[in-house]
Formats: C-alpha cells, structure tokens, sequence
C-alpha cells in the first residue's frame, strides 16, 4: 500500500533553528507510514542551504521559485507539486508557506497544518507580513504551536482550541559536535580566566540585546573576569555597536557575527542568557543545555518551559535586567554552581525533548488527522 505524501512547506535562505528542526523531523519521522517530501523557496536564485542539506541526507526535495513574498504566481507550481506527488496533507513552516499553502490547500482541497513558532516583528515589513501569517493561521485545518507560550498567543488571536497542538521542539544529542579545537578565549584573545556569558540569535529588537548590554554593565562592574558574547548578525549591528561605544563596554562585549560552528562553540561558555522580548520555543536554549551550560532567561514564550528556576537555570521577568544581572552574576561568581546547573540542563533536555517524543507527539497529530478526514469522507 503507497504511504501517504506529506508536503513540508519552508521559506529560508540559511539554517537556523526552525530548519535544524526539520531536518531532524524528516530524519526521525521518515519511514513511519508516511512519505515526507519538503517544498524550498530559493530566495533569488541563489544557493537554498536547507534545498543542499536535505538533499545530500537524501530527502525527498521540490522547488518553488518566488518572486516575492506572497507571490501568487507560485501556485501552479505548488498544485502540481500535490497532484504529481499525490500529496494528502500540507505542513507549512512561516508566515510565506502558511499563507501560500493554505491557499494552494483550499484549491486542491488538500488539508494544511500550519507549524507557529512565534513571530519577530524586526521591521516594518516583517510586522506586515506576521499580520497576514496571523490571519491566515486561524483558517489553517490544525495549527501545531512550539511551546504553550505560543499555543496561549494563538488562543488570543483567535485560533480554535481544539484546532492547536502544542509539540515542543526537539534536540538531537547524537548530533552535538564535540568542542571546537580552538578555544572562544583563543578566537576572541580572551583572557585564560574570562568567564564567558554568551547569547546568540538575530541582531534584531525582540532578542533584546540592548537589555543584555544594560545587565552586562552591571555585571562587570562586579566581576573584573566577566565578559559577554552575543553570536549572529542583523539589521541592529550598527546601533549595537554604537551602544557598547557609548556605554564603554567596547572590550567586554563582543559581537563576533553568525558562526555556523554555533555548537562547538558553546561548549567554550560558561553561562548563556537570553533577555528576549518574545520567543517560540529557543533551540539556542537546548543546544545550550547539550552543553551542559546553565541558562538564564526571561519569562516569556516557551523559555520557562525549558528553564527551571533555581535548578537548571533561572528566569526573570522580562525587561527586568537588574534581575537578569543579578542571576548571570551569582552564577559567574560560582563555578560549582555553574556546572551543577548545567547537568541538571542537560538531563532535562534528554528526559523531555528528544526527537524520539516530538516524532511520536507527530505520529499520533497524523494518525488522528487522516482518521477523521476518512471518516469525514465516509459519513453519507
């Protein structure tokens, strides 16, 4: 009997979190009844990362090309991609896919489950095009939300209840590299005693990097040996770097860029810290914690859901940076309790968000969402 087609949606022209987290879906859930093909938007012609990685771990890959956003001009495209490859469901990744495959869901009559894992609001642009995602994520036939935090904001924007399944992201701990050769001390000419407090994501408002820089003063002023990483890059990097001038933390707060070697490099921190605004649920936090590094992190979307305060890590309120440099402090100042912390992370992560659960919290969301479409279809 032919498995069923699954046809993943994703717009992105690197690897990032939400890419890592398809990859290792498609990794896991390959082979358990269903035939899982992934739809890449090559941004500009240009070389496509996720169209390269999945198709050298020899996943099943079409291409839809795009001239902008919501270009309608694609769904042809994506109708013959359903029809060719008999696709029975549509699993769509982002603001672009969530709006053009539900479109090319309704055409087809194909049933779409739209993948929430927060929004950015980094720009003008952005903001305008999350409005449209939030719009048409209401008319999405099952909506899978990353944490809790983000099954709450969808419940606010008006998303049925029993039309949300939260399936936290997972963390493969076979593929955590070992440490980098060289060491962060060495590549940042830190140091042999610095105490590395790190943090990674875009250069953009909602990560709140300015709040960081606001508890790093505090923090340094306290502990000669501190000295804070933020890897990754984005629109903010001139403004971030005239802050760090005005505020005179030029030599003890770093902003090295994207490294593509992120993970091998966190096993060289000794704290992470994400003061964000908003998040879905942070990949950064689990690699961290497969690290074994303590983590401290604001309330907000699925960060508390990771981090548990006082045993893994702590969580402050957000915008509370005193309460942010009060912890990263207590935590520089004890290595004991560092490493402590840390084996506690990475137990967590371990115990609760391998790819083995989320495949089986996945197989389960399929299984119940075709029993129904055949029963539906059965009913006279």
């Amino acid at each position: 009997m032919q498995q069923p087609s699954i046809l993943h949606l994703r717009a992105s022209n690197f690897i990032g979190g939400p890419e890592r987290q398809i990859l290792e879906h498609f990794r896991h859930a390959s082979g358990n009844g269903f035939r899982l093909i992934l739809g890449t938007f090559p941004g500009n012609g240009g070389p496509c990362p996720l169209a390269s990685r999945a198709a050298d771990s020899g996943y099943a890959m079409q291409t839809i090309h795009s001239k902008f956003a919501f270009d309608p001009s694609v769904l042809p495209r994506i109708r013959t991609i359903i029809r060719q490859e008999n696709v029975k469901l549509l699993v769509t990744h982002g603001y672009k896919p969530n709006v053009l495959g539900r479109i090319a869901g309704w055409l087809t009559g194909t049933p779409t489950i739209a993948v929430s894992r927060g929004w950015t609001w980094e720009s003008r642009r952005i903001r305008l095009y999350e409005s449209v995602d939030k719009l048409f994520l209401r008319f999405a036939d099952h909506v899978v939300a990353v944490s809790d935090g983000q099954r709450s904001k969808l419940l606010d924007l008006g998303v049925r209840k029993d039309k949300i399944t939260t399936i936290r992201n997972g963390i493969a701990l076979d593929t955590i590299p070992a440490p980098s050769t060289e060491s962060l001390h060495t590549l940042l000419e830190l140091p042999e005693e610095a105490v590395i407090i790190a943090s990674a994501g875009r250069l953009s408002p909602e990560k709140n990097h300015i709040g960081l820089m606001e508890a790093a003063r505090h923090v340094c002023s306290a502990n000669p040996d501190a000295y804070f990483v933020v890897f990754g890059e984005g629109a903010l990097r001139p403004a971030l770097e005239k802050r760090i001038q005005d505020v005179g933390l030029q030599d003890r707060f770093l902003l090295p860029g994207f490294r593509p070697d992120l993970l091998a490099m966190l096993h060289h921190i000794d704290i992470f810290a994400l003061p964000s605004h908003t998040e879905g649920l942070p990949n950064v936090v689990l690699e961290a914690f497969a690290c074994r590094k303590p983590a401290v992190v604001t309330r907000v979307g699925g960060c508390p859901e990771v981090v548990c305060h006082k045993e893994n890590g702590f969580v402050v309120e957000p915008n509370d940076m005193e309460g942010l440099a009060k912890h990263i402090l207590e935590l520089a100042n004890d290595p004991e309790l560092r490493e402590r912390m840390g084996a506690h992370g990475y137990a967590r992560v371990q115990r609760d968000f391998s790819f083995d659960g989320q495949t089986r919290q996945w197989m389960n969301l399929l299984h119940a969402l075709f029993s129904s479409r055949t029963a539906e279809k059965a009913r006279p």
